[in-house]
C-alpha cells in the first residue's frame, strides 16, 4: 500500500475501535511516517505513534502475502514483473481515489489536508529525507492528485528511479493503463482484506499502549 491507503486505513482502523482523537491523529501519521523509519521502532516516539508505525509495517507484511496482490505483480509484463510490487502499491492509490465515496464519508481533499495536518503535528520525528518530501506532498497535494494518472506515472518512475531501473520508464506508460481494469478487480478483494486485518491486528495492541 502506498501513502493514501496507509493513512486510509490508520484512521478507519481507529474509528473502528473508537479510539481516542488524539491517538487516532499519531495513528494515521505513523501511517505516513512508517515509510521513512527504518529499523526498530524508536521508544522514544510517542506511544500511538510508535504503533501507526508498526501497523505501517503489518499492513506491508500482509500485503506482500496476499493472494490477491499476488495477482496483481502477476499482471504484470514479465520485463516488469520484479517491480511489481511498488508498483501495485502506486496504482492502488489511484485505485483507491477514484473509488473514495465508497471508504470515506469526506471528500477526498479534505481528507487529504486533514492528514497533512496530522502529519505535520509530528513531523519532528521524520528524518530530514521524510521532512523533505513531506513538504514536496503538501506543496503537490499529492494525496488528491492520486486521482490523476500523471501522478501515478509519476510514482512509478520514482520506483524504477530509486531502483535505477529507468530503462522501464517506456513500459510504465505503455503497458500499464491497459492493466488497470484486472487490478481494479484484484484491489476489490484485497483492500477489504486488508482493512479487517488492520482493524485485528490493531485491536491486538491495544492491551500494550
Amino acid at each position: 500500500m502506498n501513502f493514501l491507503a496507509h493513512c486510509l486505513l490508520a484512521e478507519q482502523a481507529a474509528t473502528q475501535l473508537n479510539l481516542p482523537a488524539d491517538a487516532t491523529r499519531m495513528l494515521i501519521a505513523g501511517g505516513f511516517i512508517g515509510d521513512f523509519l527504518k529499523g526498530p521502532v524508536s521508544e522514544s516516539l510517542p506511544a500511538a505513534l510508535g504503533v501507526g508505525v508498526r501497523l505501517h509495517r503489518r499492513i506491508d507484511a500482509y500485503s506482500n502475502q496476499n493472494d490477491a496482490i499476488r495477482r496483481s505483480c502477476n499482471r504484470f509484463p514479465a520485463v516488469l514483473r520484479r517491480l511489481a510490487p511498488p508498483l501495485v502499491d502506486v496504482v492502488a492509490d489511484h485505485l483507491l481515489a477514484h473509488a473514495w465515496h465508497d471508504h470515506h464519508e469526506q471528500p477526498l481533499n479534505a481528507f487529504a489536508q486533514q492528514t497533512y495536518q496530522h502529519i505535520g503535528a509530528s513531523d519532528a520525528h521524520l528524518p530530514v529525507r521524510g521532512q523533505e518530501f513531506f513538504q514536496w506532498m503538501v506543496g503537490n497535494d499529492l494525496l488528491t492528485s492520486y486521482l490523476e494518472w500523471e501522478s501515478v506515472e509519476r510514482g512509478m518512475r520514482s520506483v524504477t528511479r530509486r531502483l535505477r531501473r529507468q530503462d522501464l520508464d517506456k513500459h510504465l506508460s505503455r503497458d500499464v493503463p491497459g492493466l488497470i481494469n484486472d487490478l481494479q478487480q484484484d484491489f476489490d478483494v484485497y483492500f477489504p482484506e486488508i482493512q479487517q486485518h488492520a482493524i485485528e491486528w490493531l485491536s491486538a495492541q491495544q492491551q500494550s499502549w
